[in-house]
């Protein structure tokens, strides 16, 4: 037993040097060593399941063993987890050696990687409480420690698989879908031809394997700089050089070539993405270079005509759209962090509706700040039974699409009641049952000849001043004491 101590102790002692030495551990850079790193590598998949599994059988035994004493064998616990031990070992080794393949960034995988090391210095740790001395609160806080680390471990090695989870949080997915709406509608925004043309081809067809997540051979492809600065293959693109350019070379190499790009199992570029990105590359058009500036040859207009539309008009509707797009990311930040504070007026449509019902609880000079870039989106304000101070106000004199306005029992000076009204001309119904509204307010009324319905009801307001109201808004239906 003693000889058995020393080499669970010599293990994690091992175990401790690798954790400070994979820090200057990264994939190979030589082409040949990272195929057959993949290849080994790729065996990963095969153990992963179990050291899991056996795991949770020794957590079993021992949770049966607290039933029924002496019904497990220790020998057999102790079996299993130098089992486990072992299988977590060669689990470990595997995807390491993935890694060292390439395709990976550190930061993919650095805490599936160090959680997993975590697990086999646990494990040992475990092994040497089980095997000294039957103390069950050193074997059970070990055995605690031991799940949870082998709990992140998996999270984080499913999430490279298969994705965060909340990545299909119904939010996360709305969020997604408008920002990579807007990002492809406002790059033709943009103008370049980098933005517009090139980059939409490269997302679609390249980055899954060279984007910033995952940069197979050290290549990204997510800017023009990176494909400058290429992979360990060197440069990946030789502006006015199509013919030594590897990102042209790859894509025409033949389908059963395995240096063929996209690879022959993914979705292949189109004969006219093809033949736009080796004409981008051998006319040597710089980052900056706008669309307006150049002259498309024939064979390249079928490409850039399905990019951009044919006429300005279609631009403009892009632009128009990747606009609502915008906000509509924006607003799904906002219910993120207000939820139920601002709604949709319009289910898709980048037009809201505020609520102050749902501001209890939150820091007002925050929800300020988070609003201002929707603020001219917002179509209704439902502002009763609050205090509109000088800074709700200032915010509010944004909102120039405003129809509906509710200050039903709030409180208000004349100054900010005033900002409001001369700054919102859509407006079409206010509510203002309640408030303080005198004879002395009717004046800051009188330009909104498209309001349609008022209630001033509870209010202030005179008979003198009903009818000077009626007279400045002769087809508005005005509803207050006198009215009734």
């Amino acid at each position: 037993m003693q000889l058995g101590v020393r080499a669970i102790a010599g293990i994690v002692i091992t175990l401790f040097v690798c954790f400070a030495g994979l820090q200057w551990v990264g994939p190979f850079e030589d082409d040949y060593w990272s195929v057959i790193s993949d290849f080994i590598g790729s065996s990963h998949p095969l153990f992963l399941h179990l050291p899991i599994g056996l795991w949770f059988a020794v957590c079993a035994l021992m949770l049966a063993s607290i039933f029924v004493r002496d019904s497990v064998p220790r020998s057999i616990v102790y079996g299993l987890t130098v089992l486990t031990f072992v299988s977590a070992l060669l689990t470990f080794s595997a995807g390491f050696i993935l890694y060292l393949g390439g395709g990976y960034g550190r930061a993919t995988i650095a805490l599936h990687m160090y959680s997993s090391l975590a697990f086999l210095v646990s494990l040992a740790t475990f092994l040497f409480f089980y095997s000294t001395a039957n103390r069950p609160s050193f074997e059970w806080l070990s055995a605690g420690v031991t799940t949870a680390v082998l709990l992140i471990a998996g999270h984080a090695g499913g999430v490279i698989t298969h994705g965060d989870p909340l990545d299909r949080a119904p939010w996360r997915i709305f969020a997604e879908r408008a920002n990579q709406e807007f990002k492809s509608v406002d790059a033709v925004a943009s103008g370049r031809i980098f933005d517009s043309l090139v980059a939409p081809i490269l997302e679609d067809k390249c980055m899954a394997c060279h984007g910033v997540e995952r940069a197979k051979g050290k290549l990204k492809m997510n800017t023009y700089a990176a494909l400058l600065k290429g992979g360990s293959k060197g440069a990946c693109l030789l502006p006015g050089d199509a013919a030594g350019s590897l990102m042209i070379q790859r894509i025409n190499l033949p389908l059963d070539d395995t240096k063929r790009m996209p690879p022959a199992d993914k979705e292949q570029l189109s004969l006219d993405e093809a033949a736009f990105l080796k004409w981008w590359v051998s006319a040597a058009l710089p980052e900056e270079q706008s669309i307006e500036s150049i002259s498309f040859p024939s064979e390249q207009q079928a490409y850039v005509q399905s990019i951009m539309g044919d006429n300005p008009e279609a631009i403009q509707a892009r632009a128009a759209k990747a606009r609502s797009k915008d906000l509509l990311l924006k607003y799904a930040d906002f219910q993120t962090r207000y939820p139920g504070l601002l709604v949709q007026s319009v289910v898709g449509e980048a037009l809201f509706e505020l609520n102050a019902v749902s501001l209890l609880g939150y820091d007002e000079a925050s929800v300020r700040t988070a609003l201002e870039p929707l603020v001219d989106s917002i179509i209704r304000i439902d502002w009763n039974r609050r205090q509109l101070d000088t800074a709700w106000a200032k915010l509010f004199s944004a909102a120039a699409i405003v129809e509906v306005l509710n200050l039903s029992d709030s409180s208000f000076s004349d100054e900010d009641l005033l900002l409001l009204l001369s700054t919102m001309p859509e407006l079409k119904k206010v509510n203002l049952t309640g408030t303080e509204f005198s004879d002395e307010q009717v004046d800051s009324i009188r330009a909104h000849s498209n309001i349609e319905t008022i209630v001033l009801t509870g209010t202030q307001l005179s008979e003198v001043g009903y009818q000077k109201l009626i007279n400045h808004l002769p087809s508005a239906d005005v509803i207050s004491d006198y009215s009734m």
